[in-house]
């Protein structure tokens, strides 16, 4: 079955309300990662971890919902192919200019929240390889020598490794 027939035997109603539906899950979800990005930005570690709860449940939601819109093209699942995929492909140049105006936005939509995501995910990598550092040089361990910076701006290796004394 070709994308166009698929496509023509699909319940628009359905799909539009789905569409309509991931929007709005989308559209909280990007707001709670630029949250999430201010909250790493103030180093609030509690806020963040009371927020992952909420951002496992959303993404939980999302991909329901993104399980029942490929469902609702049968054909294509059985061809390995899914809504993002023929949305890319402009599969859906043939329905009304409203619902691909929403396909559309959930693209968008979803690539900022992928890009967000990615961003907030290598702060965190970024403040845990400076927090596994400092730890590193605090506790006097020699694992990994911290390059660190000297007030003319060279690395230097960090040589001393004597005891802050003990509590």
């Amino acid at each position: 079955m070709s994308h166009t027939q698929a496509i023509a035997d699909l319940n628009i109603p359905q799909f539009s309300s789905h569409i309509d539906e991931l929007n709005l899950l989308l559209l909280e979800f990007q707001s709670l990662l630029e949250t999430e990005s201010g909250h790493l930005k103030k180093s609030n570690s509690a806020a963040l971890t009371e927020s992952t709860d909420h951002k496992i449940q959303l993404t939980d939601k999302i991909d329901l919902l993104l399980k029942q819109i490929n469902r609702d093209f049968p054909s294509l699942v059985e061809a390995n192919l899914h809504f993002f995929e023929l949305a890319r492909n402009k599969a859906f140049s043939e329905v009304s200019p409203s619902l691909q105006a929403n396909i559309d936005k959930s693209m968008a939509l979803s690539q900022a929240c992928h890009d967000l995501n990615m961003a907030n995910g290598m702060a965190i990598q970024i403040l845990s390889n400076i927090n596994q550092v400092s730890l590193q040089i605090l506790t006097g361990q020699n694992e990994t020598d911290a390059n660190l910076y000297g007030s003319s701006g060279v690395t230097t290796q960090s040589k001393s490794k004597s005891s802050l004394g003990k509590a």
